[in-house]
């Protein structure tokens, strides 16, 4: 019996996908553990560094709300085409735009704004009246970034093991599987 060729052909989109998302969550880790800390170790100034990783931040920011939604509008595509594996992924995607939104819509300017004041008074803004509610804002958009990277991580281990045990399974069609895949 032979595989129909739009099952092939939405199998490597699958595909296509998780290497996307694998790229996508693999990129934020990058700039969080790696370039952001780093600046920080080897930028004496470390007003310069947080101007800097504020900088990386946003263009990430703008980079995440891209590719959010290429892959909630192919996750949208596999579940028009009945796999209900992608309907918690397409979820948490919305959640990941989202939050990605309030971060580089608003907690980022606030932020900006804040360091612009400071300097204006002529001091870093850890130094300024507005540590305070800086070091706040700051804690926020850890947190979301920590949030994203769950949920990435999340997607692509979801996306992954659709992914193997579709072609493990020994069916002639992808997606369907000996593992529960809800």
């Amino acid at each position: 019996m032979a595989i129909n060729p739009s099952q092939t052909r939405t199998f490597k989109n699958i595909q296509l996908f998780t290497i996307l998302a694998s790229l996508w969550i693999g990129g934020l880790i990058g700039i969080g553990f790696l370039v952001a800390p780093t600046l920080f170790i080897y930028l004496t100034d470390k007003q310069v560094a947080g101007m800097i990783a504020g900088e990386i931040f946003k263009n990430a920011n703008f980079l995440n709300c891209l590719m959010g939604i290429c892959l909630l509008i192919m996750s949208n595509v596999f579940v028009k085409h009945g796999y209900r594996h992608f309907v918690l992924i397409r979820w948490l995607f919305l959640v990941l735009l989202i939050l990605t939104g309030l971060a580089a819509l608003i907690i980022q300017p606030w932020m900006h704004e804040l360091r612009e004041m400071a300097l204006a008074g002529g001091a870093p803004v850890m130094q300024s009246p507005w540590a305070t509610e800086f070091g706040r804002l700051h804690s926020v958009s850890n947190t979301i970034f920590i949030v994203e990277i769950i949920f990435g991580l999340w997607i692509c281990w979801r996306s992954c093991r659709f992914t193997v045990t579709s072609e493990t399974s020994g069916s002639k069609m992808p997606g369907a599987s000996l593992g529960r895949q809800d």
